[in-house]
Parts: structure tokens; C-alpha cells; sequence
């Protein structure tokens, strides 16, 4: 296996625990918009789309895909925009209603606690919390350079009525702060209506395929090499892209380049993914449970971490790593991999000899065979 062995320092500073997350509360231009001016903002990985210019940002390190996060009270809105990478949402807690469309009008899905959507790019989208006041949304974005917002007409002229307006290089000018335009600065105009006629639309059927409807989940049970073997069983669900799965005909419900692949893993106590590593930048999120991964240093030392709900660990690449669920009850993780293209896993001699024994084997390509 190719090693480019991390320190155990380094490695650390790639958990971000929940409690490590800074809100941004001011990082959009809705922020003083009656309606939306209760939300939290997080940059988790990558810069996202902040346009505030204060954004704390935990993990800076570019991945291919950038993590963040927004909690938001019930009745608060995320305002119509679009974007020009995939933009993806996991509920964490609380019920979403997301919208889309011009005017926000051409459908509705509403989301629950492990559900995920996937937004197709140039399409105005919009959401709310309907739920609980401790609502709580991660969000993927495609590219490292995800690029700037576009807002809806609307959601601009509504802001520029409360002090805030947008340049064309991204900066957020907050005149009511005593902030001042830049002489040779562009101020965003609003969408003209011809260029908005132009826009897809996208029907509700559509957009309900890409929604992973956590309730109705069907799992695939031999997904993996270690499968069947001891402290390897799980099922596995395939959300956007075919990601790590050994099994290349696991189904996944998006299919289309997003830069990142997204799944799910549900496991037993004492059960997960036994030892291998990855080419590829890999991130965690916990939805329910406690997940201890560990991961190889070199010179026969360990890097080990308990990770708990809503915890985020940015494993390194090429990096051998076991992800055990270590609570008492069901645990079920989210796990984001870079890149659009299947990604072979490096298990460890020690795992594919026990497969072997189980009836699973991997071809030259690291594809699983089973019997």
C-alpha cells in the first residue's frame, strides 16, 4: 500500500467535532431579511459559498468537494438561489420543506431526519425549516471552487432594502453598517427576466429520484469484501455515484457527476469496515451512534478517535483506517468520497484472507467476486 503517513498531530486536527463548528451569522445577503435572519452558517471543509468574509472555516484543505452546515429555528428560510456546481443537503434534525423554481413554485419535497437531497445545478432552490427550533442541515458542494450565489431577483431587492448588496468579485457590502461601494466596484443586478426563461425546470417527479428517503432505505448487504466476515457486516445504501463499494452493481439513486460521492452505512454494534485505505479524500459524518475509526500511523502506532453525532473526521488519503460502530444501539454513518469514478478499495492482506474464507474475493481490478 503507498503510505503518505500523516503525523498523529496532523491527523487530529482533521476531527471537527460539533461543539468546533463557528456560525456565521452573517454570511449570505438574506441575513437581514425578516424571515431569514436567524441562520447559522458553518464552513466545515472549504471556503462554500460564505460571502460574508468572516466565515471561520475548520478544515482548509482543498478535498474536491466542500462540507458545511446550517441550523436553523423553525420558520426560518433559506432564500431562492441557484448554484453552478451539485449542491447537496443531509437532515440532521428537524423537517425541511425545499422548493424550486423561478418563484419557488414548481414543487415541494419535504425532507425528515436522514433523508437527503440532491439539487441539480441552475435551478432556483429554496428552503425552510418546518420542524423543531434546533433544525440542523449538512451540506456538500461539488468543486473546490463551488463559485459565487446567484440570488433571486426577489431575495436582492429585499436585501438592498435592509443595507446589504453584492459585488460581482463575491464581497458582501453592508451599507447600513457604514460599509461604502468601492468606486470601481459592480453592484449584482437582478436576473433579468429573459435570462430566467431560460432556466430548466425541473418536475417534481424528478426531483423526488433524488431524494434518499431515509425511512424507505433498502439496503445492500454484500456491498463490501469484508461483508460477511467478523466486525464487517453492514448493509450499505448508495446515495449519489457508486462509491466505495467493492460490489460495482450496487444501485446508487443519483447518478450524475456531482465531484464527490455520497452513502450510507448502517451497522450493528461492534460491526463497520475492517482495515484498508483509500486513494481518494474521504469524509465522515455521524448520524446516529458512536463510531470509533482508527487510523495506521506508521511504526506500528494508531490513530484513534470515538466520533459522535454530528462529529465530522476528514480521513487522509492513503491512509489505513478501520470504522467500527462502538455504541450499544444501531449506528448509521454517512461517508462523502472525492470524486466522481468507482473507487477501489486497498484492504489489508488480513481482510481479504478472512473474506477469502467467507466466499468473497476481489478481480484484478479490485471488483468483488462473490460465490
Amino acid at each position: 500500500m503507498i503510505k503518505e503517513l500523516l503525523s498523529r498531530e496532523e491527523v487530529e486536527k482533521r476531527v471537527i467535532r460539533k461543539e468546533d463548528f463557528v456560525a456565521d451569522k452573517a454570511a449570505f445577503i438574506d441575513a437581514k431579511t425578516p424571515g431569514s435572519d436567524k441562520k447559522e452558517n458553518y464552513c466545515i471543509i472549504g471556503p462554500g459559498v460564505s460571502e460574508s468574509g468572516t466565515a471561520v472555516i475548520n478544515l482548509k484543505e482543498p478535498h474536491g468537494f466542500n462540507v458545511g452546515a446550517a441550523a436553523m429555528p423553525n420558520g426560518c428560510v433559506n432564500s431562492l438561489h441557484l448554484h453552478q456546481t451539485a449542491e447537496v443537503f443531509i437532515v440532521a434534525k428537524g423537517t425541511w420543506r425545499f422548493i424550486w423554481g423561478n418563484e419557488g413554485t414548481d414543487g415541494e419535497a419535504i425532507l425528515n431526519e436522514g433523508d437527503v437531497i440532491s439539487l441539480p445545478i441552475h435551478i432556483y432552490r429554496g428552503f425552510k425549516n418546518i420542524g423543531s427550533d434546533d433544525g440542523f442541515l449538512f451540506s456538500v458542494l461539488g468543486e473546490d471552487d463551488p463559485q459565487n450565489v446567484t440570488w433571486g431577483p426577489q431575495v436582492l431587492r429585499d436585501a438592498k432594502g435592509h443595507g446589504l448588496v453584492l459585488l460581482e468579485d463575491g464581497r458582501l457590502i453592508d451599507t447600513s453598517a457604514g460599509m461604502e461601494i468601492p468606486e470601481d466596484a459592480e453592484v449584482i443586478k437582478p436576473t433579468p427576466q429573459d435570462e430566467l426563461n431560460k432556466l430548466r425546470k425541473v418536475t417534481q417527479e424528478e426531483m423526488e429520484a433524488r431524494v434518499f428517503w431515509f425511512n424507505e432505505r433498502v439496503p445492500y448487504e454484500d456491498a463490501f469484501l469484508d461483508s460477511r466476515s467478523a466486525g464487517g457486516k453492514k448493509k450499505s445504501y448508495g446515495i449519489i455515484g457508486p462509491g466505495i463499494a467493492s460490489d460495482v452493481n450496487r444501485p446508487s439513486i443519483v447518478n450524475n457527476p456531482h465531484s464527490f460521492s455520497l452513502e450510507l452505512i448502517e451497522a450493528e454494534p461492534g460491526n463497520g469496515l475492517n482495515a484498508y485505505s483509500q486513494s481518494t479524500p474521504q469524509v465522515l459524518i455521524v448520524y446516529k451512534g458512536e463510531w470509533k475509526v482508527a487510523v495506521e500511523l506508521g511504526d506500528g502506532e494508531e490513530f484513534e478517535v470515538t466520533l459522535t453525532e454530528k462529529d465530522v473526521f476528514s480521513v487522509p488519503k492513503n491512509h489505513v483506517r478501520s470504522i467500527k460502530n462502538v455504541g450499544e444501539n444501531t449506528g448509521f454513518l454517512y461517508v462523502i468520497s472525492g470524486g466522481d469514478e468507482w473507487i477501489p478499495l486497498d484492504w489489508t492482506a488480513e481482510t481479504v484472507e478472512e473474506a477469502k474464507k467467507q466466499n468473497l474475493k476481489l478481480d484484478t481490478e479490485g471488483k468483488l467476486l462473490k460465490k
